[in-house]
């Protein structure tokens, strides 16, 4: 569906590089994916959390490259 909307060019920007994409259209598409999956995301974590573990520098530890690590 084609949708004409007024856009943050400095956002949109921001996002891009966040999100690693080329086109405005790519940059919206993930973003709103990453928001839409975020609560199996946050789910996801509460079930990791739960496990009786020390979790003490696992997101050290993570091979998940910078500015990625705070996607839920």
């Amino acid at each position: 569906m084609r949708t004409v909307i007024d856009l943050d060019d400095e956002l949109l920007e921001r996002a891009r590089v966040e999100l690693g994409t080329k086109s405005k259209k790519d940059t919206i598409h993930a973003a709103l994916r990453l928001v839409a999956e975020r609560s199996e995301r946050l789910e996801a974590v509460r079930e990791l959390l739960s496990i009786d573990r020390d979790w003490t520098g696992v997101v050290d530890d993570d091979k998940t490259p910078p500015g990625r690590q705070d996607a839920a």
